[in-house]
């Protein structure tokens, strides 16, 4: 499975003196996976929440923010009669019906766009922190890394969420589309309940690309996180974090070593979001015979558990994978 996961299991990592660039960074990144492999267990404790909260508050304000919008979209407010109203007969009365009906849901549906761009600007950081200092050697990196493994992870669990409830309400698409179809035409209107929900073109252009995927707020993290990797050059590093990472969860869930029954599925998470990252990152993915994670036993490790829902923990990885099908 490559040098990463070898020296994780035992091998030496020597010293830096006059090593090439490349072995450097296979020492550093050995580092790491020793680190994260021996803190792995505890991934789901309280203080490494309070961390995040107090080392970075705003991944932990985006984490908070991702939870309201949950809760908020989960009770979303279907406008479906009033579209369906107003499509079949087609009068002002039942067109600003409609648009009264959809015009907030909209508006909802735009924070949670906002909210993605928001993902988007803080995954740099949080990847940028960890292959910059993965070798560090000093002590508090263990707490600092661990704190980091666990935001990735939550803001993971906030897309693969999302995106379970899109999928599961149709309405959302249908209600947007009846609103782009009508917005040129609702712009002139003179109604104030009506106008309040108008939306500048671009941003509904934006809006109608983010949601034409299936799966946009995890779509949002893997771009993320690829651009990272492609225009930081740390491209290797980055990915043998992500390996590290991997192997420390997958480790800690196979051998029984989670402190709690959280802690194991937070692993469970982080496993499940490594494994999506790299295959995106990586060009030739994490399917391929040389990738640092090794895809097999990931899916066999995660077969018949649950991470949104009831949606088995292996049909959120394939459905989110490049490669893995």
């Amino acid at each position: 499975m490559g040098s990463l996961l070898s020296l994780l299991r035992g091998g030496s990592g020597g010293h830096s003196g006059g090593l090439s660039r490349s072995s450097r960074e296979t020492q550093a990144s050995a580092r790491f996976a020793k680190q994260f492999n021996e803190f792995i267990f505890n991934l789901g404790d309280v203080r490494n929440a309070q961390y995040v909260e107090e080392n970075f508050p705003e991944g932990n304000r985006i984490l908070r923010v991702g939870l309201e919008l949950l809760e908020r979209v989960s009770a979303y407010n279907d406008g479906s009669n009033e579209v369906r109203m107003a499509i079949s007969q087609p009068t002002q009365e039942n067109e600003e019906a409609a648009w009264r009906k959809v015009g907030p849901s909209v508006a909802l549906l735009r924070e949670c766009f906002e909210f993605a761009q928001s993902v988007e600007k803080v995954i740099p950081d949080v990847l940028e922190e960890l292959s910059s200092h993965a070798g560090d050697a000093d002590p508090q990196r263990a707490d600092r890394n661990r704190g980091l493994a666990r935001l990735l992870a939550d803001l993971m669990q906030n897309a693969f969420a999302f995106d379970a409830l899109k999928a599961s309400i149709p309405a959302i698409q249908n209600d947007f589309s009846y609103y782009r179809r009508t917005l040129s035409r609702s712009a002139q209107t003179q109604d104030a309940d009506i106008a309040r929900y108008i939306i500048p073109h671009d941003v509904s252009n934006q809006m109608s690309l983010f949601y034409a995927y299936h799966n946009p707020m995890v779509r949002t993290v893997i771009d993320s996180a690829t651009k990272f990797a492609q225009e930081s050059g740390n491209q290797q590093i980055v990915l043998d974090c992500l390996s590290a990472l991997a192997a420390g969860s997958a480790s800690t869930v196979k051998h029984a070593r989670a402190d709690s029954a959280k802690s194991e599925r937070m692993c469970m998470l982080v496993l499940v979001t490594c494994c999506i990252l790299y295959d995106w990152i990586s060009p030739k993915g994490v399917s391929d015979a040389q990738s640092g994670i090794d895809a097999k036993a990931a899916l066999d490790l995660v077969s018949e558990r649950t991470l949104v829902d009831s949606t088995p923990a292996d049909k959120v990885l394939r459905a989110n994978c490049r490669t893995l099908r």
